[in-house]
């Protein structure tokens, strides 16, 4: 049984050496412009089109006109609600880290693109506060429409937006 677990131990350990002397050739070898193209999967992928969640412009892609497509991100309406509370002045939403809008009322509407960050600063009030995605526009993904969010004295993220 010793001889077993002796002569496993020593393929298994050819292998691992093995393994890593690939890697570090490999490695070597994708330094090289033209080999890395062959090597790696993303290399072969870059430069090419992304539809999501961006979309282009119907109008500007005819076939008489050979032109790029325009690329326009959609436009996505938010409305977010304090549960509790008529109104949190101190309390600022963040879009992309830059203040978009206070809670000067009970709702706050905002029109944001895809991929925006929504976050709300709440570090102003020393008690949870409580925050609802009331309604969204019917070409959003992400935020789910209802969905509750709780901050504690610090700052609590909504999200990216994805549309549709």
């Amino acid at each position: 049984m010793k001889r077993i677990i002796d002569k496993v131990e020593k393929h298994l350990i050819r292998i691992i050496v093995l393994s890593l002397l690939v890697i570090v050739v490999v490695q070597g070898v994708m330094t090289h412009d033209p080999l890395r193209l062959y090597l790696s999967w993303s290399e072969r992928l870059e430069g090419q089109v992304v539809e999501y969640p961006v979309a282009t412009d119907a109008k500007t892609v005819t076939k008489d006109k050979p032109e790029k497509p325009k690329v326009i991100s959609p436009e996505a309406h938010l409305v977010l609600e304090i549960e509790v509370f008529s109104s949190l002045p101190r309390s600022i939403v963040l879009v992309n880290g830059c203040e978009k809008a206070r809670f000067n009322d009970k709702q706050v509407k905002l029109l944001l693109q895809a991929a925006d960050v929504v976050e709300i600063d709440s570090s102003a009030y020393n008690f949870p506060i409580n925050y609802c995605v009331k309604d969204i526009s019917d070409n959003v993904a992400f935020p789910e429409r209802n969905k509750t969010y709780t901050a504690n004295q610090g700052i609590v993220m909504i999200g990216k937006i994805i549309v549709k």
